[in-house]
């Protein structure tokens, strides 16, 4: 990545290579640019990553329940699915990127995150407990 890129240029950069095991790995499509990021598509689920570069930075990553009629249901923020299910502290999905370095560093925490909260969970299960926490 050169340090000509622009820091949105260089998040979808770096959200394209942190995130590439969803496209190699779990069967998701993508990804597309949205306003604010990237957005991958896959079985029972969407994964938006999101830069919001204003007066306080931050990485983003929802994850929504995505029905067999393809419409997108209900919304969790990953720190919070990651804590529902006992994978570790929020502090592991830290959003706070007041720097390049540190937006770099954020897509690579949330990636991993979202890696290891999908090691116990297909897609669907996923999608299933998206439904039930964000219904609580």
């Amino acid at each position: 990545m050169g340090s000509e890129m622009d820091l949105p240029d260089a998040f979808r950069s770096e959200v394209e290579v942190a995130f590439s095991f969803l496209v190699e790995e779990a069967g998701f499509a993508g990804p597309e640019t949205t306003e604010h990021g990237l957005l991958f598509r896959g079985p029972g689920l969407d994964v938006d990553v999101w830069l919001f570069d204003g007066r306080e930075p931050q990485v983003v990553t929802g994850v929504a329940a995505v029905g067999a009629d393809g419409i997108r249901g209900r919304r969790a923020w990953l720190d919070e699915l990651y804590v529902a299910a006992g994978c570790g502290p929020a502090q592991d999905v830290s959003g706070s990127a007041p720097t390049r370095r540190s937006t770099i560093k954020r897509v690579h925490q949330h990636a991993a995150a979202l890696r290891r909260l999908m090691t116990g969970l297909s897609a669907p299960e996923l999608s299933q407990e998206i439904i039930r926490f964000a219904g609580s």
